[in-house]
């Protein structure tokens, strides 16, 4: 294929103008902001005070979360080890003794969900609930519903929104 210089002028021209025009139109902060409006959902994750992975995360929060204070859901997922105890049978052949011991096995940690809460609207872009133990859950979206802060029973965790 064969290009000239003047089209490929034309080229250079139109595309820069395109560039020129679109970052104009939509400034990159704004692009990035969440939006009520389509729908947010907010992650957080951490470790709890025993040490374990934890992951919080919501359902999707609208204008209708806040003006109709429709539920939104929280799930909490940790890592966790399965542990196992046996009996273990060992047998010394040179000592012609059978000893029976008990013995642990665990598996590598795996993130399982460990409780959810149904939590409510109450003001001030904070919304608070209990998961089904009775275990205290509340949020607070802060920063123009970027930023994520969760509170469950004594433990606190800051995440983002998208």
């Amino acid at each position: 294929m064969v290009v000239s210089k003047k089209s490929t002028s034309a080229v250079f021209f139109a595309l820069s103008t395109l560039l020129g025009l679109s970052s104009l139109t939509i400034p990159p902060t704004l692009a990035q902001t969440p939006s009520l409006g389509n729908g947010i959902v907010c992650v957080a994750r951490g470790k709890t005070t025993q040490g374990n992975r934890i992951y919080l995360y919501t359902s999707v929060i609208d204008y209708n979360s806040i003006q109709k204070k429709q539920p939104v859901s929280v799930t909490i997922n940790e890592s966790m080890v399965t542990v196992e105890a046996e009996e273990l049978v060992v047998v010394d052949s040179q000592a012609n003794t059978l000893t029976i011991v008990d013995s642990v096995t665990g598996s590598p940690p795996e993130m399982q969900p460990v409780g959810r809460a149904s939590t409510i609207y109450q003001g001030n872009n904070t919304f608070s609930g209990k998961t089904a133990p009775g275990t205290p859950v509340s949020f607070t979206l802060n920063n123009n519903f970027q930023v994520f802060k969760i509170k469950h029973g004594a433990e606190a965790f800051t995440g983002s929104c998208h």
